[in-house]
C-alpha cells in the first residue's frame, strides 16, 4: 500500500537536495555568525538597508508634494496639473506603505521558518529567491519614472539560477510556505466511518432477495462521500498546504508541484470534477487511493437473516432425513447461535445486490480538525 505521508524522514529527490543546500547556505549566512562577527558589524543588515531606502523614498515624496504645493501657491501650475501630480504622489505613498508592510511580514515569517527548519519543499523557488534577495539586499524598493512603487533587483533560484525581479503589486510579494503535519491519522479515522451509522455500526441494507444485513458496502459506494470530504479538507488546506502535501509528504519534485499548481481551472477527464488547479486534483487522487487501500468492508447478516437461514438449513436436513421438522429444532437453534455455522451460511465474501435503506453518512470526522493539526 502506498504510504500517504509517512512520519519518517523521507529520502529527498535531487531538486529537494538543491533547495536544502540553498537554504543551508542562507541559514549559515544569516544565523551562523561568530560572536565577534555579530559585535563588529561593518554594514547595516539587509532589513536595515530596506528601512533606510524606504525612509529615503518617503522623504522624496514629501519633498515632491511640498514643491508642487508651493508651485500652486505661486500660480506656476494649474489646478488640473496640481491634482494630477498629487494623485500620483498619493498613489505612490499608498503603494510604498503596502510594500513596506508586506515585505516586513514576509521577511519575518521567512527568517523564522528558515531558522526553525519548517520551510516546505513545495514553496516556489522563484518566490523563495525573492525573499532571500530581500534578505541579502540584492532586491530593494524603488519608485519608477511614473511614480509607481516596486521591488526591483536580482535573485537566485537554486534550480534555474539568477533571475530579474520586478514586482509592482503588493499581492505578488511571495508568501512563505511551511510544512504541514502528516494527515494520514485523520484519513485513517475518516475511513472507519464509511458505511457506518453514528453508533459506528455498519448500515442496515436489504439484498436482492429481501434479506436484511449489516454491510458497509464496497468502497466504490462511498466515492461521493469521499469526494465531498476531500474537497472540504483540501479547501481548508489551501494552495500552500496542498503544495506541502505534494512535495513534503508525497516527495514530488518542486518543478512538478509548480507545474501542477499553475495549471488552473482543471477538470478531471474521468470524473468531470472541477478543481481550482491540477495540483489539488492530484492531491485528491492520492487521498482517494490511500483511503481505498485502507478501507475494510464489514458485512454480517441481521439476526432475522440468521434465523431465516437457520430455518432453511433445518428444513433441508429434515427433508433429507425424512423426519419431521420439529425433530431438528435443536439443530436450528445451534445454527442460529453458532458463529462458525453463521459464517458457513453467510460467508463474508458472498456477493449481493444491495439497496441501502438509509443514507450513507458523511462521517463523524470534523474536517476543521485538519488545519489545527497542520499548523
Amino acid at each position: 500500500m502506498e504510504n500517504n505521508n509517512s512520519q519518517q524522514t523521507p529520502t529527498i529527490n535531487p531538486e529537494q537536495a538543491a533547495i536544502k543546500q540553498f537554504r543551508w547556505d542562507e541559514y549559515q549566512r544569516k544565523f551562523g555568525h561568530k560572536s565577534e562577527e555579530r559585535i563588529n558589524q561593518k554594514n547595516p543588515s539587509p532589513q536595515g538597508l530596506f528601512s533606510i531606502k524606504l525612509q529615503g523614498i518617503a522623504r522624496q515624496l514629501v519633498e515632491q508634494a511640498s514643491a508642487i504645493t508651493n508651485e500652486k501657491k505661486k500660480g506656476d501650475i494649474s489646478n488640473a496639473d496640481y491634482a494630477a501630480k498629487m494623485a500620483v504622489i498619493k498613489r505612490s505613498v499608498g503603494e510604498l506603505g503596502g510594500f513596506a508592510k508586506a515585505v516586513k511580514n514576509a521577511m519575518q515569517l521567512y527568517n523564522a521558518s528558515l531558522k526553525n527548519g519548517t520551510l516546505s519543499y513545495g514553496m516556489d523557488q522563484f518566490g523563495e529567491g525573492v525573499l532571500q534577495g530581500l534578505n541579502k539586499g540584492t532586491i530593494n524598493i524603488e519608485i519608477d519614472e511614473d511614480g509607481r512603487a516596486l521591488l526591483k533587483g536580482k535573485a537566485n533560484n537554486p534550480l534555474q539560477g539568477e533571475f530579474d525581479v520586478s514586482i509592482y503589486d503588493v499581492p505578488n510579494v511571495p508568501k512563505v510556505v511551511n510544512k504541514i503535519q502528516p494527515i494520514d491519522p485523520l484519513l485513517d479515522t475518516f475511513v472507519k466511518t464509511l458505511g457506518r451509522g453514528k453508533n459506528g455500526k455498519p448500515l442496515l441494507i436489504v439484498d436482492k432477495d429481501g434479506n436484511k444485513m449489516y454491510d458497509t458496502g464496497p468502497y466504490e459506494n462511498h466515492k461521493g462521500v469521499v469526494l465531498k470530504y476531500a474537497q472540504n479538507a483540501l479547501a481548508k488546506l489551501g494552495p500552500r498546504g496542498i503544495r506541502s502535501y505534494l512535495a513534503d509528504h508525497m516527495q514530488l519534485p518542486q518543478s512538478q508541484v509548480k507545474a501542477l499548481m499553475e495549471e488552473t481551472a482543471f477538470t478531471d477527464p474521468h470524473s468531470g470534477t472541477e478543481w481550482d488547479n491540477r495540483g489539488t486534483a492530484e492531491a485528491y487522487t492520492i487521498m482517494d487511493k490511500y483511503l481505498g487501500d485502507k478501507y475494510q468492508r464489514s458485512k454480517q447478516p441481521h439476526p432475522e437473516t440468521f434465523a431465516k437461514f437457520a430455518k432453511q438449513g433445518a428444513q433441508k436436513i429434515a427433508d433429507a432425513k425424512g423426519v419431521p421438522l420439529e425433530e431438528v429444532t435443536t439443530l436450528t437453534e445451534s445454527i442460529t447461535n453458532n458463529p462458525n455455522t453463521q459464517q458457513q451460511l453467510f460467508p463474508p465474501t458472498t456477493t449481493q445486490e444491495e439497496v441501502a435503506v438509509e443514507e450513507t453518512p458523511s462521517g463523524g470526522v470534523d474536517v476543521a480538525e485538519l488545519i489545527k493539526k497542520y499548523s
